[in-house]
């Protein structure tokens, strides 16, 4: 990994705060990042582990896990790291603040991107609208009637995920048109989000199957380091091996 990416963005982790044994941790991961294949702005990755690390709060130890768990998503789904990175940026505090996890959020966006295309910018914007509104005492009134239960015995809120779980089951009957579905929609996220809510509930299969895929992620940014190493091992072999077979042809010569 080239050195002077390295030295920026060790500069950045120490601006966001990071101290000299948190900064070696996330500054290895981030490495890692560099030579995983669906990364691409070592700086723009730094900055959203910054975020990750800020709003979920599970230290830099766990950095490795929570980007390979981009990096596996990002791999599987039709769905770029920098897209999931942005949307942690944009949406991630409130998305925990209403009690959801990092593969939550990931996989919830993974679902509405691929399904919509639409910018990683517009998405984690819309989400940040839906998960806001979705956890109102108003908005859980008003789904009330049409039996979707949003609290647990104890009246909290079942989390982000889990209502958008709930929500999928009681309206999957309903089609796109049905005025019930548009009326609930509208409430989750108003006119302008109704785009990113539709797909959001309808397809919740992909938001469960992305899940299961972050949260098995495993060493997977480890994983794909050693894979480009190795490339990067072999095509040093190629050039030695040509080199060598040029020094034979030279030193074998008549001339020489």
């Amino acid at each position: 990994v080239n050195s002077q990416s390295l030295l920026g963005v060790t500069r950045i982790l120490s601006q966001a705060g990071f101290k000299a044994d948190d900064l070696s941790v996330a500054l290895r991961t981030l490495a890692k990042t560099e030579l995983a294949p669906t990364f691409d702005d070592i700086n723009q990755t730094a900055e959203g582990a910054i975020a990750i690390f800020n709003q979920f709060k599970q230290g830099a130890a766990a950095l490795e896990q929570q980007l390979g768990a981009v990096n596996a998503v990002a791999g599987q789904f039709a769905v770029e790291a920098g897209d999931l990175i942005d949307v942690v940026r944009r949406a991630g505090g409130v998305f925990k603040s209403a009690g959801g996890e990092l593969n939550e959020l990931i996989a919830l966006f993974t679902s509405v991107r691929a399904t919509t295309r639409e910018s990683a910018e517009s998405i984690g914007t819309g989400l940040r609208t839906i998960f806001t509104r979705i956890q109102r005492p108003k908005t859980i009134e008003f789904l009330k009637q049409f039996g979707i239960q949003l609290t647990d015995l104890e009246g909290k809120f079942v989390g982000p995920f889990e209502a958008v779980k709930r929500l999928s089951d009681g309206l999957s009957g309903l089609g796109e048109g049905d005025i019930t579905f548009i009326k609930i929609a509208e409430e989750l996220g108003g006119f302008r989000q109704i785009g990113k809510v539709l797909p959001l509930i309808q397809q919740f299969a992909v938001a469960q199957e992305a899940l299961n895929v972050a949260n098995n992620a495993g060493n997977s940014l480890t994983a794909d380091a050693a894979k480009a190493q190795q490339a990067l091992a072999v095509r040093i072999v190629k050039v030695k091996e040509e080199f060598l077979a040029l020094v034979r042809s030279i030193t074998e010569t008549t001339t020489f």
